[in-house]
């Protein structure tokens, strides 16, 4: 007994150092778990795992659009020509030539016999490894059964509407993660190749890591890059085929294929750490912004900061890779694409790595070497490629909506990248911290509400405080859970925001990030009251450090994060219609109180350093 007393003495008379301000629901060091801090011997590994899914493919005769209208990638129907977009007619069992009797061209039933055959006539039932008899490499059908199965095993893209089916893939999409360890505090920080991914997800990957892993690191942030030419990894983006779409998730491919592929991410990097020095560059894109991304919505403004770090070994100075950041929509190739592609982030990443090539091969840009990892920022509001015109490397204008305009836009920002890393300065304490907290955001939005119901369910969120059985009232709103974090890594620091953030709420309103456009353009018919707005202090400033770091979509996908003074509904068809002006963001959003309690939870977490 007077061991114990002692001891309680010992630990009030020298309290653990704790820091300022109130610690997060998480937090490190001297958090628990890690009581002994950082020690100086700084460790990085980085790892990219393939997480691209194997699907059946859908008939070019059954997309929607055609000739010009689509990409250089896309496939030929049986007339010669293009074929892309959405499933048309894929409902009817009117044979492979889409033809009824009644049907304008309709001869005679289809010779295959394919024709009121009772089964779907819009795929090719081949199974995941798209091979039929007949077919080069064929050797027998796939084990796993999918083969003339009658049913549709193909992958829906995610963004631009429902119904758009993946037919192939232009670049694979992966995991990656970064692994920094210092002395008894480990972050990983991941990125994944998709649209979006809920926090439950993010729970599940974390428990998966620990699951592979008997050492574990303290925090793991994950965050999706956000492309939107790749597969639906949220739900909304499936077959509509009556009124309300299907769940457009693979779950088996989620589970087994993204998630295991996030964990052995995680573990490669963890047992490739080495002993490593971090530096760090913020270069600015200034007079290119406009070149790579223009912003859709007022007030106009675009954070054109491209963050990046180079991690090398303490001991020879070898490479072991980049982690680049910067912010805009990755959806150049918009909804005429059917590959499977992380969009300009291909080429970004290959960029930093290998380097800047033109046609002929000459070299524009030394790559860094290694492997890179991209993590978007704030894109909301609305931050995107389309209907800009970049002058690639060879100094010609790509074709709209094309490959060779993700090439360019990532080669553009790839350059900027390599050039900061020319003077990029040494991080000669890279000193590791993370808090991090939860947080219940309400479902305001009446479109996502009808798709959390019984029967539908397509975005199957776990939802707190909310009996699914019982309508919705006041006393029964459905509500989310989430998450906020941040960061350090010596002069740099990292905030996770989880969901597509508005810029001017991370840098405000400075006329530098408008890039000579008037904040408000002049034909807005419902320009938002700038008056209204917070006059700060902004995110970043608020965040600190030499360089300051938004991370978007960071642990969870809640849609756009809209200013509280910007956020304006239609007045009879609220989230199902936009109102007057650009305000298409709020009909996907949760709804007008997230950002404000996102913006407390923050605000509360940056308050709070660790002791040094």
């Amino acid at each position: 007994m007077r061991v114990l007393l002692l001891l309680a003495l010992s630990l009030l008379a020298c309290p653990k150092p704790m820091g300022k301000g109130t610690p997060p629901e998480k937090f490190c060091p001297y958090g628990p778990g890690c009581e002994k801090g950082n020690d100086g011997a700084f460790k990085a590994g980085i790892a990219a795992v393939k997480v691209t899914p194997r699907f059946e493919r859908p008939r070019p005769d059954f997309l929607s659009r055609s000739g010009s209208a689509c990409n250089e990638a896309a496939p030929l129907g049986s007339d010669g020509m293009k074929r892309c977009g959405k499933l048309t007619d894929f409902t009817e069992d009117c044979g492979a030539d889409r033809r009824c009797p009644g049907s304008t061209g309709y001869v005679a039933p289809d010779a295959d016999g394919s024709e009121r055959d009772g089964k779907p006539d819009y795929f090719f039932d081949c199974g995941r490894d798209q091979r039929c008899p007949g077919d080069p490499g064929y050797t027998a059908p796939d084990a796993d059964g999918t083969e003339n199965d009658g049913k549709y095993q193909g992958m829906w893209m995610a963004g631009f509407g429902n119904t758009t089916p993946a037919f192939d893939v232009h670049d694979d999409v992966w995991a990656r993660a970064v692994v920094m360890q210092n002395g008894d505090v480990s972050i990983a920080l991941v990125s994944v190749d998709a649209v979006g991914l809920f926090h439950d997800d993010v729970e599940r990957i974390r428990a998966r890591i620990a699951k592979r892993n008997q050492g574990v690191p303290d925090y793991v942030l994950v965050s999706s890059t956000h492309t939107h030419e790749s597969v639906d990894t949220m739900g909304q983006w499936g077959p509509i085929k009556v009124l309300i779409p299907e769940r457009g998730v693979d779950d088996a491919w989620l589970r087994d294929v993204l998630i295991e592929g996030v964990a052995q991410a995680v573990s490669d990097a963890m047992l490739s750490s080495k002993p490593a020095k971090v530096f760090s560059a913020q270069p600015r894109l200034g007079d290119k912004t406009r070149q790579v991304l223009r912003d859709s919505r007022d007030p106009v403004i675009s954070d054109d900061t491209v963050t990046v770090l180079k991690f090398t070994e303490a001991r020879g100075g070898a490479v072991i890779g980049t982690l680049v950041s910067w912010a805009n929509h990755p959806e150049t190739l918009a909804e005429s694409n059917n590959s499977i592609s992380s969009d300009f982030v291909w080429s970004l990443r290959e960029g930093v790595e290998k380097g800047v090539f033109k046609r002929d091969g000459s070299l524009v840009a030394a790559g860094a070497g290694g492997t890179c990892v991209y993590f978007n920022g704030t894109v909301g509001g609305l931050m995107t490629p389309l209907g800009i015109m970049p002058t690639s490397v060879d100094g010609d204008v790509p074709a709209a909506r094309s490959f060779a305009q993700t090439k360019t836009v990532g080669d553009i920002v790839a350059i900027t990248a390599l050039e900061g890393l020319a003077t990029a300065t040494e991080e000669t304490a890279p000193n590791l911290a993370f808090g991090a907290q939860t947080l219940k955001l309400p479902i305001d939005n009446e479109t996502f509400r009808l798709l959390t119901l019984p029967g539908v369910d397509i975005l199957r969120r776990p939802l707190l405080d909310f009996d699914r059985n019982k309508g919705v009232t006041p006393d029964n709103i459905p509500f989310v859970l989430s998450e906020v974090s941040k960061v350090q890594l010596g002069g740099v620091r990292f905030v996770g925001v989880p969901g597509e953030l508005f810029p001017e709420l991370a840098v405000g309103f400075d006329a530098q990030y408008a890039f000579g456009e008037p904040l408000i353009g002049p034909t807005n018919p419902a320009p938002p009251d700038l008056s209204k707005a917070p006059t700060g202090p902004t995110l970043k400033a608020q965040l600190g450090g030499e360089k300051p770091v938004v991370l978007g979509m960071a642990n969870d996908m809640n849609g756009y994060l809209i200013p509280e003074y910007d956020y304006v509904l239609h007045p009879t068809r609220p989230y199902s219609e936009q109102a007057l002006g650009d305000h298409y963001e709020e009909t996907n959003s949760l709804g007008p109180r997230t950002t404000p309690l996102l913006m407390r939870a923050l605000e509360g977490l940056l308050q709070w350093e660790p002791a040094p």
